[in-house]
């Protein structure tokens, strides 16, 4: 069955949960956290109130999240506030197709500029789809634009 990428739902929060338990915290933590930050009631520093998050499927099983907002950090104009595949569906392209869909849902509320904390992990897998250092932890693409029509990952539906 093939990957389709679609906006999250509020049923979609316990698998969204699970996938970023498996990183850090618990389940039950992180349904707060991403249930706060759908509805609006969690801000991230400087984070205005335009945000999104959409889901990978394969079928009914969510494989992949990804989840940004506009800010004013950094001088940004948006932050990618998460991203992340199930351990066992990495390297499949899913998350440079979330990334590609956020960086869509950027584009449409006229953010060019997108920053993100990649941590230790992911700071590779963001420079291999051409983002540059902005500061010691952050990173930024200055025209978010050019994920649009990366080779990097393969068309998932959207």
């Amino acid at each position: 069955m093939p990957i389709t990428i679609r906006p999250a739902a509020q049923s979609d929060i316990p698998a969204m949960a699970s996938i970023r338990a498996k990183q850090r915290e618990t389940e039950a933590y992180w349904q707060r956290r991403i249930s706060g930050y759908l509805d609006g009631e969690l801000f991230p520093q400087q984070a205005l109130a335009p945000r999104a998050a959409f889901v990978a499927a394969d079928g009914e099983q969510v494989v992949g999240i990804a989840a940004g907002h506009l800010t004013r950090r950094y001088r940004c104009d948006a932050e990618l506030q998460w991203i992340d595949t199930i351990e066992q569906r990495r390297r499949q392209g899913i998350a440079g197709a979330l990334l590609r869909t956020m960086a869509h849902w950027f584009l449409e509320h006229n953010a060019r500029k997108v920053c993100v904390d990649p941590g230790n992990i992911a700071r590779a897998f963001y420079a291999n789809y051409g983002a540059r250092p902005l500061n010691q932890h952050w990173i930024v693409w200055d025209d978010v634009g050019i994920l649009i029509n990366s080779p990097q990952s393969p068309p998932f539906e959207r």
